[in-house]
């Protein structure tokens, strides 16, 4: 009838063929997180692995590596916690930082002293940047700046023409040198050395002063935001 002919163009070819462009961009964008969430699950499912095996080979005893363990995936939890808060926009650097170094920080909180600009950071780089940072301040605990009652940890960071420079300087510390060459061969230094490596192209000097230890670590910005993802995302919108 004439109402219905009336109602006709509200659903005319234009208005088809747009609902099916709006269901055909929904349907690849749910592909699209579906194997996102699968290479997520894959990343974190060797990083655990790789836990597993480190503690279990470093561990004095089965109450020792029940312990290690715990605090490593508790960490990696807390990185996760923040990637899937912030999935859309990127991970900041800083609330990662302030999230790894809380549990170590002690008492007098100005002992933990963290400074560096704005850095948003992808799911795969706050990973792995969130794992290094636990690990330092594991053994800044066990054998560093906050092993004593007065030592110091300074992480700071600067973007540098296409680089972020991170630096992790303790100070005040009693150095143990045997202590921390043996540190340097466990989990802490495969993070630092081999993972930050490998996953973004970082590179990592190690320096031993009189009063703590120090690392520096070059990692090139384009490595911290996954510029194929965010592309893949915007056509998917």
């Amino acid at each position: 009838g004439a109402g219905e002919r009336a109602r006709g163009p509200g659903i005319g070819a234009g208005g088809v063929a747009g609902a099916a462009g709006s269901r055909v961009k929904s349907e690849n964008e749910v592909r699209f997180r579906m194997r996102e969430v699968a290479h997520r699950s894959k990343n974190q499912l060797t990083v655990i692995q790789a836990m597993l095996n480190q503690s279990a080979a470093s561990a004095e005893n089965a109450s020792d590596f029940a312990e290690t363990f715990r605090k490593r995936v508790a960490g990696l939890a807390r990185s996760t916690d923040l990637m899937i808060a912030n999935a859309t926009q990127g991970v900041n650097l800083m609330e990662l930082a302030k999230n790894q170094l809380k549990p170590f920080t002690p008492a007098d909180a100005e002992r933990v002293r963290i400074t560096g600009p704005a850095v948003l950071l992808d799911p795969q780089a706050s990973q792995t940047l969130g794992m290094a940072l636990h690990e330092l301040s594991t053994n800044a605990t066990k054998y560093g700046a906050l092993a004593n009652e007065t030592g110091i940890v300074s992480l700071s960071w600067v973007a540098s023409g296409e680089d972020l420079n991170l630096v992790w300087r303790e100070s005040q510390a009693a150095i143990d040198k045997d202590a921390i060459a043996a540190s340097r061969k466990g989990f802490g230094s495969v993070v630092l050395e081999r993972m930050l490596g490998m996953a973004l192209d970082a590179k990592l000097d190690f320096a031993v002063h009189d009063d703590g230890i120090e690392w520096r670590v070059r990692i090139p910005l384009a490595r911290l935001r996954d510029e194929d993802v965010h592309q893949q995302q915007g056509a998917a919108q």
